[in-house]
């Protein structure tokens, strides 16, 4: 398609680009055919002064001597123009889809073995070995040695030192102060008034009107069917149970009083179990046959009328009050502060520091060496030899034999299904736009010089003459 268009796009140009070079070369090629009497005066550099005057309003400019005269002539021309036209091709277009595959592949499969080795392995076996080693023994030893010891002793030195001392002296000096003065200004502001100006307006109103409607509903009407069911039932039977109860009875013991030793009947609770015959009401289950009525639902249609709602629009002509506004100018005055200088003479202290030197005393303290000898303890090591024994742990090699799992893999080919895409070009045929090049034809008025002399054609209008025209 965008060759189609550049293809086009080039003719036309082509074309253009030779009636333009046909068109300029018209004059050179019809100027040979005028005569001798008429070539001074009628020839292409008069024709081709005027150019195309009748645009410009000049016209072309000939001769008097010809005595010719201008025609106007119906010139169809054609014009190149670009247009669409619907053209069926063929592409093609690529379907893909899945297909289903059968492949061969190698697995390796882990197979365990079980084998015997010999394992070498090592324990540690402490034993007692000499070891002899070197240790270094202090040994102090008094010596005398001339220690020098530097004491500080206190003077008094004079020294000098420069002291600024603060001189006060009052001077003039002119101040400027700023005082506001505050004075009224008019300033011009714009307000917005607001207009009120009834406007007629037309208002819709809905009124709600209430009309009756038929309508089709269903209703589930009730239908009782008498059906035979069995039905299960418990029964009351009695049973005679014996169960053990505690009883309480009061019974008489014989006591005797640990502190006077004599002997008394005391009363005391026993529980006994003792047993009891009751009757118990056991349930059993039982069958029957009854009669039941059961109710089903049955829809019916049924017809009635309901009060519907609608609302209907009424127009009506109503008079509002619309508020605009209008801007108006207003003056009024308010008030400016101005800061205004006011200059004014005060005295004031000025103080500037002189330098004075001053002389005084202060304490130096200077170090001054003193020696002296003492006696000091000095600390030199010696070395000594020992021997003690130490646990040294060796290594022993022990082999056993042992049986291990060796796993090794063995290759197992294997089939399996995959699903790989395949891409297939399909022809197609489309509908595209073409673009395509029409001359058009298009009729135009010139006017062409006619020449009336002998020499430079026939008295008839035609086209060709002195210079030819367009």
């Amino acid at each position: 398609m965008y060759r189609r268009i550049c293809i086009s796009v080039l003719a036309t140009a082509l074309f253009a680009l030779a009636v333009g070079s046909v068109e300029g070369s018209w004059c050179k090629k019809k100027a040979p055919a005028c005569p001798p009497p008429c070539a001074s005066d009628c020839g292409c550099g008069a024709a081709v002064a005027g150019g195309y005057g009748a645009q410009g309003g000049a016209g072309w400019s000939g001769s008097a001597d010809c005595g010719g005269s201008w025609v106007e002539q119906q010139v169809t021309s054609y014009r190149a123009e670009m247009r669409q036209r619907p053209v069926q091709r063929t592409v093609s277009r690529a379907v893909t889809r899945e297909v289903a595959e059968s492949f061969t592949y190698t697995e390796m499969v882990a197979v365990t073995i079980p084998q015997k080795r010999m394992v070498t392995e090592y324990v540690q076996v402490a034993k007692q070995v000499p070891n002899t080693f070197t240790v270094n023994v202090p040994v102090t030893v008094p010596q005398k040695q001339v220690v020098t010891e530097y004491v500080q002793v206190s003077k008094q030195v004079p020294y000098t030192y420069t002291v600024n001392v603060p001189v006060t002296v009052p001077q003039k000096q002119v101040v400027t102060e700023y005082v506001q003065v505050a004075k009224q200004v008019p300033y011009t502001f714009t307000v917005n008034v607001p207009v009120t100006v009834p406007t007629k307006q037309m208002v819709t109103e809905y009124t709600t009107v209430a009309k009756q409607v038929p309508y089709t509903y269903t209703v589930n009407v009730p239908v009782t069917v008498p059906q035979v069911r069995t039905e299960t039932f418990m029964t009351c039977v009695p049973e005679v149970v014996t169960t053990q109860v505690p009883v309480c009875r009061k019974i008489s013991v014989c006591e005797v009083d640990p502190c006077t030793g004599c002997t008394h009947h005391v009363c005391k609770t026993v529980t006994e179990m003792q047993c009891v015959q009751r009757t118990v009401m056991r349930s059993i289950p039982q069958t029957r046959q009854v009669t039941v009525n059961v109710t089903s639902y049955q829809p019916q249609t049924q017809s009635g009328v309901r009060t519907v709602y609608e609302c209907v629009p009424h127009t009506r002509e109503v008079i509002v009050n619309t508020v605009s506004y209008q801007a108006q100018t207003r003056t009024e005055m308010r008030t400016v502060t101005e800061c205004v200088p006011q200059t004014r003479e005060v005295v004031i202290n000025v103080t500037t520091c002189q330098a004075q030197t001053q002389t005084s005393m202060r304490t130096v303290v200077e170090c001054v060496p003193q020696t002296r000898e003492v006696v000091v303890n000095v600390t030199s090591y010696q070395p000594q030899t020992r021997t003690e024994m130490r646990t040294v742990m060796e290594c022993v090699p022990q082999t056993r034999e042992v049986v291990e799992n060796v796993v090794t893999s063995q290759p197992q080919t294997r089939t399996g299904v995959r699903k790989r895409l395949v891409s297939e070009m399909v022809p197609e045929v489309v509908t595209t736009m073409e673009c395509y090049s029409e001359m058009v034809p298009v009729t135009s008025t010139v006017r062409v010089w006619v020449a009336a002399a002998p020499g430079c054609g026939a008295a008839a209008p035609q086209v060709s003459g002195c210079c030819g025209g367009h």
